[in-house]
């Protein structure tokens, strides 16, 4: 019940005059994935700030039915990088292993003085590893952990078994020296020579 609001605080997570979400994307090395933006219907933005590391691109949404206007900062995305009408939406192409990493988003509004930062981790794999590399290494380590824990588990047995005969030796020695003294008083005819 106390959980839901520190849920929702992670979610929606309001710093100042800021509002944050976050997304987790994964892609295909040398394909093209879509970052989505989202604007509340009721605002209009201003101009929108993408980055990835440092500024990647500005966008200037255009006035009555002209086109948005993208401005690429960053030369690593020159030629690769366009936007999806209307939603503002940044379109990475020919993706590369250098593109994993965080991006953001940061959209400023026109009609008050909030921002909304929306925040991607992009995660870039080869098609030919991503299916069944991972999921075989770790079934393989999950097994080799369990082979281990097995074999410590049953050496910490048989070590305590060693050392509880090792108590009781002692014990059983003076056991039987004391029956033999028994039995020796008992018959008071018989020596030991």
């Amino acid at each position: 019940m106390y959980a839901f609001p520190w849920l929702l605080r992670l979610l929606l997570l309001q710093e100042g005059d800021q509002r944050r979400l976050w997304r987790w994307l994964v892609a295909v090395l040398q394909e093209s994935i879509s970052l989505p933006l989202e604007i509340p219907p009721d605002e209009e933005a201003e101009n929108i700030i993408w980055s990835s590391h440092k500024t990647l691109a500005t966008v200037v949404p255009g006035k009555e039915g002209h086109p948005a206007t993208i401005m690429v900062t960053n030369p690593q995305y020159e030629g690769r990088v366009s936007l999806l009408d209307p939603s503002y939406s940044l379109h990475i192409s020919n993706l590369s292993w250098e593109d994993s990493g965080l991006y953001q988003a940061q959209v400023n509004l026109r009609s008050s003085q909030i921002s909304i930062m929306q925040q991607y981790n992009l995660r870039v794999y080869h098609p030919d590893y991503a299916s069944e590399k991972p999921s075989t290494d770790l079934c393989l380590l999950t097994k080799g952990l369990l082979v281990f824990l097995l074999l410590v588990i049953l050496a910490i047995g048989i070590w305590v078994i060693r050392v509880q005969k090792r108590c009781r030796m002692p014990r059983m020695k003076k056991l039987r020296r004391n029956r033999m003294k028994l039995r020796r008083k008992a018959k008071p005819g018989s020596s030991p020579a």
